[in-house]
């Protein structure tokens, strides 16, 4: 439930925007304070140099700013609810350098309260817990000027605050100023990716920033479905070798870091598929780099279709594991089947060789067998030729030896 605490006109706490300057008058009228008046002259040469050297350092730095300022009411509530400002830079590329908020605190011992600074889709990439007596005045209206390590963004921003009242410890109360309404001032619940309307006013929130002149990015490279992890690498365009580098998955309420390994200039983190698994609302991994007077982010959601994705690779990766293996089987039979065939062939050559001799050797019979039968051919013409011849012998013969065979003759 929000809190509010409102400011009546000429209230003593008003003139504490400045009061040390206005208090002077007041003291200079009194006999005490005109006999060092040259005291304070000397004061004020001591100032001067110091003020200079101030506004030489700062003079780089631009406000954004909504509110009139002045303050008529203030606002505090309790965690995870927060107030965020919308703003708008003036260049493409911007460093958000310190962020100024307009309050006090009720010192009741140490306490903390968070500043986050998201993009326009309300993504967080910057997020730091600070004590609150470091940066505000005790009962004491104030800007508290919150440095930061010069945040580089791109587009529309938002500086969130989260007070995280509590009314038995220290409280931080956030001036606004009712009389602007400029429409960028919202509420904010730390755990969720949206806002809603403020119509109290202009919470008086400004940030100082300046064109990034030497900038650092991060460009992702790769992401790889592994069967135990989400792999993502990605590259870093720097001005310096010198950068600090971190990587943040928030899954829900859980908030963790993540190692990130360094190859060959390509970086890389590994996300376990557990952490993804059953997710409600998608993770996001925040990629974050420091170089000397930069900073940079990069978020990067993770939906329950990687998961999927994942499952389905898995799922694969088993069908083809049992293909390989049913393949491996057949491989296997297939080389038995072709070792017996190799043996098979073998044996075949082995008998076509034997066959290949036997038919060599009945070959040489046949031929042998062939010169016997023209031996024997021979013979029997031989012996016909023979046979004839000694039957006509016989014949002539026995003609010769009848009676009156001669005469017949």
């Amino acid at each position: 439930m929000m809190r509010r605490r409102t400011l009546k006109s000429g209230g003593g706490e008003t003139l504490l925007r400045g009061g040390w300057l206005k208090a002077i008058p007041r003291y200079l009228d009194c006999g005490i304070v005109r006999g060092h008046l040259s005291l304070v002259k000397g004061i004020w040469l001591i100032l001067i140099p110091t003020l200079l050297t101030t506004l030489l350092t700062n003079a780089f730095a631009i406000p954004l700013t909504y509110d009139d300022g002045g303050a008529e009411s203030f606002w505090s509530d309790y965690y995870p609810n927060g107030i965020a400002v919308k703003f708008t830079p003036p260049s493409s590329r911007w460093k958000v350098t310190g962020i100024l908020v307009y309050g006090f605190t009720i010192d009741k011992g140490g306490k903390s309260f968070i500043v986050e600074i998201r993009d326009s889709d309300l993504n967080v990439f910057f997020r730091t817990s600070l004590p609150i007596t470091e940066y505000f005045k005790n009962a004491t209206l104030h800007w508290a000027r919150i440095p930061l390590p010069n945040v580089t963004i791109r587009g529309d921003f938002y500086v969130c605050v989260y007070p995280m009242l509590d009314f038995n410890g220290t409280q931080l109360w956030i001036a606004v100023d009712n009389d602007t309404i400029s429409g960028n001032c919202f509420l904010i619940d730390c755990y969720r990716q949206g806002v809603r309307s403020f119509k109290e006013g202009q919470a008086m929130i400004k940030v100082e920033g300046e064109e990034v002149i030497d900038f650092i990015e991060i460009v992702p490279n790769s992401i790889f479905i592994d069967e135990d992890a989400l792999k993502i690498s990605f590259k870093i365009i720097a001005p310096c070798n010198s950068v600090e580098v971190g990587a943040t998955l928030r899954v829900e309420s859980l908030i963790e870091d993540c190692k990130v390994v360094c190859e060959k200039g390509l970086y890389e983190t590994r996300i376990e598929w557990s952490r993804l698994s059953g997710l409600k609302e998608p993770a996001k991994l925040l990629l974050s780099i420091k170089a000397p007077n930069l900073t940079a982010t990069l978020i990067i959601e993770l939906d329950e279709t990687l998961f999927s994705k994942h499952l389905e690779s898995k799922e694969e990766n088993e069908r083809l594991r049992i293909m390989l293996n049913s393949s491996e089987v057949e491989l296997r039979a297939s080389r038995d089947k072709l070792e017996i065939e190799k043996n098979t062939t073998a044996l075949l050559r082995v008998s076509l060789k034997e066959y290949q001799e036997m038919v060599s050797e009945k070959t040489r019979e046949n031929e042998r067998l062939a010169e016997e039968l023209s031996i024997m051919r021979l013979l029997a013409s031989s012996l016909a030729v023979s046979t004839v011849s000694l039957l006509i012998i016989l014949l002539r013969w026995r003609t010769l030896g009848k009676p009156g065979g001669e005469g017949n003759a």
